[in-house]
């Protein structure tokens, strides 16, 4: 059986700060067990959902029950395994439909796809990873599999990089205390020093470039989306098959198209009031 990985909620203000008399802990476990399914996306046994979750075996099964009936999950008699039901995509497509940032930038991107062939990406910051919101894929059959919604660690990836590069330092050092230095593949860098020298390059080379450290044999060159004050709302990235874009190439043909793409959306995100 492949590790379950426990839940991680992540909040929006401190717990702290939270006022008590209003937050419903009922919901927040029933999140939690939503959560566990994101975290393992394969079916589970009531067991292995209270492991995930951490919660005992009596409130997962009452919850587990009312998500069923509500229509969230599915359960197989047979094998007496939870999976997630199809119905759970309303909420994030209702996402999508409703983000005007994602339909107003699509043209952007679509246009860096027609000028460089390849996959573009738009991404945003959920806590400590990058979250693809919107893509426009590569024609070629060599296109990595990345699907909308799904997330990297931000200090293994070109477009966390680049936005982890703008934050307030205090912040960006928080962030990454709260990271955990994995390996996605044998070329990630995982150490804080080589973390910490590939976010300083961003400044220096104006895009972050990762090779070969979330995908083996892409290659990702992102560029952040700016506010007015200079902190990062969103990044933008190219993803290509590393061989077919050597060094000298990828910087003459593709670095200036996502600064380019990442300085037009700048000034969109500021035009439309999303900042």
């Amino acid at each position: 059986m492949k590790e379950l990985f426990p839940v991680s909620l992540l909040y929006t203000e401190s717990r702290e700060d939270i006022d008590q008399r209003l937050f419903l802990g009922t919901l927040e476990k029933g999140f939690a067990v939503l959560q566990a399914f994101c975290n393992n996306p394969r079916p589970m046994t009531m067991a292995q959902v209270a492991t995930a979750a951490g919660m005992n075996k009596s409130a997962v099964q009452r919850i587990l029950y009312t998500l069923r009936s509500m229509g969230l999950l599915i359960h197989d008699n047979r094998t007496k395994q939870y999976r997630l039901a199809p119905r759970t995509l309303d909420l994030g497509n209702a996402y999508l439909r409703g983000n005007p940032a994602i339909e107003s930038t699509f043209p952007f991107l679509l246009e860096a796809n027609k000028k460089v062939r390849e996959t573009v990406n738009l991404t945003e910051l959920v806590d400590t990873d990058i979250m693809y919101i919107s893509r426009v894929h590569s024609r070629d059959v060599l296109s990595s599999y990345v699907t909308i919604g799904q997330r990297f660690p931000a200090f293994a990836t070109a477009p966390g990089r680049a936005i982890l590069a703008h934050l307030p330092e205090d912040e960006r050092n928080a962030l990454l205390d709260r990271s955990g230095f994995t390996a996605l593949t044998p070329r990630t860098r995982v150490t804080r020093p080589e973390i910490d020298a590939a976010i300083a390059e961003v400044h220096e080379l104006g895009v972050a470039i990762a090779r070969e450290e979330t995908v083996l044999g892409d290659i990702s060159i992102a560029a952040a989306i700016l506010g007015p004050d200079g902190l990062p709302l969103a990044a933008i990235n190219v993803a290509a098959p590393a061989a077919r874009w050597p060094d000298a190439k990828m910087q003459e043909e593709i670095v200036p198209v996502v600064q380019d793409t990442a300085r037009r959306l700048s000034k969109i995100f500021v035009q439309q009031h999303w900042v």
